[in-house]
């Protein structure tokens, strides 16, 4: 068995998750959402298909939906109240689990973020070379394009 990519909890440690396979992409999502959900400006997220994630601790996440339709469900753990993990389910394509990286305890082996999205409701200007994806529309056209090149590019089609 190899080691795994990343190792991470939420605050209490009763929900923890190792991720073994290969991501699919990282970036950095500015919605208001995300910031809420992470208590942060921003969020650093590592986005990877579920069967690459194994969680224990699953009984003690409370998922939540934020929008219609409910195709993310963003995970709180039901003790601490911290960030756990997030699962997408979108039709035709596998299931996904994203990693919130604050949840990570080492992230070196990572791969770095590759750009922003939701960029125009950012709370304070980022300086890096990253391409900055603002409005929902191309937001959602970055998320869609990153996340089926590294399906089709791991020979991992839908």
């Amino acid at each position: 068995m190899t080691d795994p990519l990343a190792k991470g909890a939420c605050k209490c440690g009763r929900v923890q998750f190792e991720a073994t396979g290969e991501p699919l992409f990282r970036a950095y999502c500015h919605c208001t959402i995300c910031q809420s959900f992470n208590d942060a400006d921003l969020a650093d997220i590592l986005v990877t298909r579920s069967r690459d994630v194994l969680v224990e601790g699953r009984e003690n996440i409370a998922f939540k939906t934020h929008q219609n339709p409910p195709l993310l469900k963003r995970g709180r753990c039901s003790d601490c109240g911290g960030v756990a993990i997030e699962e997408m389910t979108i039709p035709l394509l596998p299931r996904l689990t994203i990693i919130p990286l604050q949840t990570i305890s080492q992230a070196a082996q990572l791969p770095p973020s590759s750009f922003h999205m939701f960029y125009h409701r950012r709370t304070a200007d980022v300086e890096d070379t990253l391409p900055k994806h603002s409005s929902y529309i191309s937001s959602q056209v970055r998320i869609s394009t990153s996340l089926l090149k590294s399906l089709l590019a791991h020979g991992k089609t839908p």
